[in-house]
């Protein structure tokens, strides 16, 4: 029998955190493929170590990708990833999805951790992102998609319906699709990378990139009302089935 679902971590050097992260998938999914890929200039001592220890699959990527591009006190010197870095950060989502034959792949980074068995997990879908529209809170964040984008979607054949983007650590995808999608639209993706990358600085962000590849192969995108960022959220992060930025270590030591 297939698995229900295996993790691909994006891993740079909180070794400690990434390790709790995968963890706490294989705490209710014990059966789960665990897939962590660090970045070129990560710590790779010490995750070969952890991936030894759970039995993980361990890769790195081809040259450092580095945080997305500006962005608060994230301070990089561009907007977003070049079309090679994203490529490269697809790539090693794709490669681990060849690994598997779970039906479902959880994205996973150091400050994501499930809480809890994910109920979403027993329906039928192919992406379910972060709940931004509504949010947990009842706040009204839709991380509205350009127009320029939707029609670049329609025009290649994908589904434009979504609420928002929001599909960074704690998406939960459906393998098989996303494997489609990538061998389908890859070539449509590289063509219009830099002029969509003109209009909005999305398309080189972690947390839309992924999505777009599932709309462009015509897969629907939903919300996963049990998923959660700690900031929103704050002391009520326990309520939850998946929490995500979460950067208190104390509580992260205690999962």
């Amino acid at each position: 029998m297939n698995k229900l679902v295996s993790g691909y971590l994006w891993a740079f050097k909180n070794y400690e955190t990434g390790r709790k992260s995968v963890e706490s998938l294989r705490k209710f999914y014990p059966d789960s493929d665990i897939f962590i890929n660090v970045d070129y200039e990560g710590d790779h001592e010490n995750y070969k170590k952890v991936c030894n220890d759970i039995n993980a699959v361990y890769s790195k990527n081809s040259f450092q990708l580095g945080y997305c591009g500006d962005f608060a006190y994230n301070q990089v010197g561009y907007e977003c990833w070049s079309k090679e870095a994203s490529f490269e950060w697809l790539r090693g989502i794709y490669d681990a999805c060849l690994k598997t034959d779970s039906k479902y792949m959880i994205l996973l980074e150091e400050d994501d951790f499930l809480l809890k068995p994910s109920t979403i997990l027993n329906t039928e879908f192919s992406m379910a992102i972060h709940p931004t529209n509504p949010s947990p809170t009842g706040w009204y964040r839709p991380n509205n998609i350009p127009n320029e984008f939707l029609m670049y979607i329609y025009e290649n054949g994908g589904n434009l319906i979504s609420p928002g983007y929001a599909a960074g650590g704690g998406t939960f995808f459906n393998r098989e699709h996303f494997i489609d999608s990538w061998e389908r639209k890859k070539d449509i993706i590289w063509k219009g990378y830099d002029y969509l990358r003109s209009i909005n600085k999305i398309i080189g962000w972690a947390d839309y990139l992924l999505q777009f590849v599932m709309q462009l192969g015509g897969y629907t995108i939903i919300q996963n009302p049990n998923l959660c960022e700690h900031w929103e959220v704050k002391d009520e992060w326990n309520k939850f089935e998946i929490v995500t930025g979460m950067k208190d270590i104390n509580i992260i030591r205690s999962l």
